[in-house]
């Protein structure tokens, strides 16, 4: 009997223990506190829990147009270059690349590697918006002149030039300028007959790179002239015998003479008066000394000129077309009176028949 009241007592003592256990606590709210007379409510723990953070409705998405373009090799004119952070850009062009320069290198870097001798890769160096420009000096003494745009990271859509592939043109200095009705006759002596070029291109409105050396200057200088005096074999075969059998489907024009010491730099500008593609080698200079052989004829023994330099914005003429060229070269430093220096020029087709151009022995300095 004692054990059944003893049991019955531990019961009844551990059933409220048990129903305040499987209760779940209900939220309690802080009461409100008082500070400085001003009541203030302090919220629940379940206004404390962090809220997730908002994206603004229409926040642009920051994307690239990649874009692979091709353009005409043109020194007359700047091209465009749009880059951007974290992209590189790669620029194609139709010959090997000797130097290349950048305006702002802290901005922008461009490389130039020999195993890849025709390509430049152009990236910016900062994440700001910036400009600059790029100058490629090619092999054959042109220049390629780019303006570097950057969009920065705060563009949010962008075009960006992967690659830019510079196709081969006729000539690498494709003439802008209007063309002119015919072809300017010389002031004096027998006037130059082309029956087969009606018109060919000025450089009136031709855009030149700064040039970084004399003979780049002289070049320059050639090529701005819009009418030169043309003189064709026949005209010179009257100045000088040597060009009674030189080839007639150039005509020349011989710009200034400079020298200084002994040496000599000479421009010049060549012209395709016949109706095929004509191709012009690379110029010489020779010493010529008229003897008699026998006593019917007259031969001619020449000696070549060392030559030091020179520059020649083409090589192959369609007709009608006109390349200009300067020389500089070692002037000997006497002759003979009968003696001339002469500047040949011949083409492929006729390389036994050069045109001979004679020069002046001693010409003011530059």
């Amino acid at each position: 009997m004692k054990l059944f009241v003893l049991s019955l007592a531990l019961s009844l003592t551990a059933l409220p223990v048990s129903a305040q256990t499987a209760s779940p606590p209900s939220p309690v709210n802080a009461p409100p506190s008082t500070v400085g007379g001003s009541t203030v409510s302090v919220p629940s723990g379940a206004d404390l829990a962090p809220s997730k953070p908002q994206i603004p409705a229409g926040a642009p998405s920051r994307s690239v147009d990649a874009r692979i373009e091709s353009r005409p090799a043109d020194s007359t004119s700047v091209g465009e270059v749009h880059c951007k952070p974290l992209y590189i850009s790669t620029i194609h062009l139709p010959e090997a690349v000797t130097s290349i320069a950048v305006g702002a290198p802290t901005l922008f870097t461009a490389e130039h590697v020999e195993n890849e001798p025709r390509l430049v890769y152009v990236s910016p160096l900062t994440h700001d918006a910036a400009e600059s420009n790029l100058l490629v000096a090619l092999a054959s003494g042109e220049t390629i002149s780019l303006k570097l745009i950057s969009s920065g990271n705060s563009a949010a859509q962008y075009d960006v030039d992967f690659v830019l592939d510079y196709r081969p043109d006729r000539s690498l200095l494709a003439f802008a300028g209007p063309q002119e009705a015919a072809i300017p006759h010389p002031t004096t002596g027998p006037k130059l007959s082309v029956p087969f070029v009606r018109s060919y291109p000025t450089r009136s409105s031709v855009r030149t790179v700064q040039p970084v050396s004399v003979i780049d200057a002289v070049l320059a200088a050639q090529a701005e002239l819009a009418t030169p005096h043309w003189i064709t074999a026949d005209d010179l075969a009257k100045l000088d015998r040597t060009n009674t059998n030189a080839t007639r489907s150039i005509a020349a024009s011989l710009g200034r003479t400079e020298q200084v010491g002994d040496t000599m730099m000479v421009s010049y500008s060549v012209l395709n008066v016949s109706r095929d593609w004509v191709q012009v080698l690379t110029p010489q200079i020779q010493l010529g000394n008229p003897v008699r052989k026998k006593p019917s004829k007259k031969g001619i023994l020449a000696a070549p000129v060392s030559i030091q330099d020179f520059r020649q914005n083409a090589v192959k003429l369609a007709p009608g077309e006109r390349l200009d060229g300067v020389v500089q070269f070692s002037r000997p430093g006497f002759k003979q009176s009968r003696e001339t220096l002469l500047l040949q020029l011949a083409t492929a087709d006729a390389v036994d028949h050069p045109v001979m151009i004679p020069l002046p022995f001693v010409a003011p300095g530059f």
